[in-house]
């Protein structure tokens, strides 16, 4: 039987990412679905003044340290928490606004993203990065 590389579910993290994560002490790890809207999207390739895809499934971590989104295979955000390069907002009882500025998260590529997400952890979600949006201005 030949190996063969295992290949993510849509909501699951690559295990070294899990790891990571874990070592830094995760405080929340959700699953979510919704919407990613970018908006004056620049790589060195691709230019898009808008777009929007769904997001079937996917899943948030906050760590000690950082917040991480992956959802559509793929890390959409990675930061440290409290970076003033992302604003979230809870909008609902589950639905929390997460604005990026890709640039300024030191991301590939440049433009702005806003990520609308569905999940039953989204007052905690808020409350652990509010909390350390405090801490980050303080300090930095």
């Amino acid at each position: 039987m030949k190996w063969m590389p295992r290949v993510f579910g849509v909501k699951e993290l690559p295990p070294q990412l899990r790891s990571d994560l874990e070592a830094e002490g995760m405080v929340v790890f959700a699953p979510f679905s919704g919407s990613l809207a970018r908006r004056n999207h620049r790589t060195a390739l691709h230019y898009s003044s808008a777009s929007w895809e769904n997001i079937d499934g996917g899943t948030v971590a906050l760590s000690r340290r950082r917040l991480v989104i992956w959802g559509n295979r793929q890390t959409l955000v990675e930061a440290p928490l409290g970076h003033p390069g992302l604003t979230v907002d809870l909008r609902g009882p589950e639905q929390v606004s997460v604005e990026v500025d890709q640039f300024a998260i030191g991301q590939a590529g440049s433009g702005w993203m806003t990520l609308l997400l569905r999940t039953l952890q989204g007052p905690r979600i808020a409350q652990v990065y509010g909390d350390a949006g405090h801490q980050w201005s303080a300090f930095h």
